[in-house]
């Protein structure tokens, strides 16, 4: 469990921190299904295992629910299922999973700028900013230029996942590694094993090798060999010190997050074992 209200909200002024929110952006996308006799709230995070949530909410949507035709399916969610505040207080477990945030980052780089899948909007969002085509930069590049960049103006796909939270207490903070285990506590085995229990995101499974300078190589040239040999460099040949460095600096307020989570889960231990 994971109390992510501030001060504000607890001493009744929730609407004013609730402004405050919606100007900066913070907490927009959560989602309720209904499975089983169960309403599940879900926090929706890029790159944090949302492919497996997607599927989830498309297959156990109401029947009356129709998905129009090429229509994406998070525009779906947005369509049927978007959060509301009576929702929230509905919800029986309310869902957070997170990753660590450099393996977020490089999950994110491989399967949107390698591999090139469903990179679209983050495409068309760095390419506007940095006024050059995706393929001619490094990686070095991305982490120097884009990723320095006021997080307001960068695609979702980037931005910390502490701005995805809402003012909420999550039943339920899920490390990504361990999300079979945690949706298992949460909504069974059975559907557990149905959506959870394999990554459904296609560079999941991708071989990564050691490609010494990997991180100063332009990105087409990254590509041309995954398309023809089919593998990527791995996390070491991206990360050299330095950039390993500015990656962790930059999303500091995840790994602040992620602190609080586990000095949270602590607690917990230890109320229950005194009890």
């Amino acid at each position: 469990m994971f109390d992510n209200r501030t001060l504000i909200n607890k001493v009744g002024l929730s609407g004013l921190q609730k402004r405050f929110d919606d100007y900066r952006g913070q907490g927009r996308q959560h989602f309720a299904i209904n499975v089983g006799d169960q309403r599940l709230g879900y926090c929706y995070i890029r790159k944090n295992a949302c492919s497996s949530f997607k599927r989830m909410f498309l297959d156990l949507a109401p029947a009356k629910y129709e998905r129009r035709t090429d229509e994406r399916p998070i525009d779906f969610m947005r369509r049927h299922h978007l959060m509301t505040e009576s929702d929230l207080a509905q919800c029986d477990r309310l869902v957070l999973v997170y990753r660590d945030p450099v393996q977020r980052i490089m999950s994110m780089f491989r399967n949107k700028f390698i591999a090139v899948n469903g990179a679209v909007d983050i495409h068309r969002n760095f390419e506007r900013l940095e006024e050059r085509q995706a393929d001619e930069i490094t990686f070095r590049y991305f982490v120097e230029r884009y990723l320095q960049r006021d997080f307001h103006q960068v695609d979702r796909h980037v931005q910390p996942q502490s701005v995805h939270l809402r003012r909420a207490v999550y039943t339920d903070v899920i490390p990504v590694k361990k999300l079979h285990e945690g949706m298992t506590e949460v909504l069974g085995p059975e559907i557990a094993d149905r959506y959870f229990q394999r990554p459904v995101n296609r560079t999941s499974d991708i071989e990564l090798r050691h490609v010494a300078g990997a991180s100063e190589l332009p990105l087409a040239q990254v590509r041309q060999v995954f398309e023809e040999q089919g593998f990527m460099p791995d996390n070491e040949s991206f990360l050299p010190a330095d950039l390993k460095g500015r990656l962790k600096a930059r999303y500091a307020s995840d790994y602040g997050m992620i602190e609080r989570f586990r000095k949270s889960s602590k607690r917990k231990s230890r109320a229950q074992v005194g009890q």
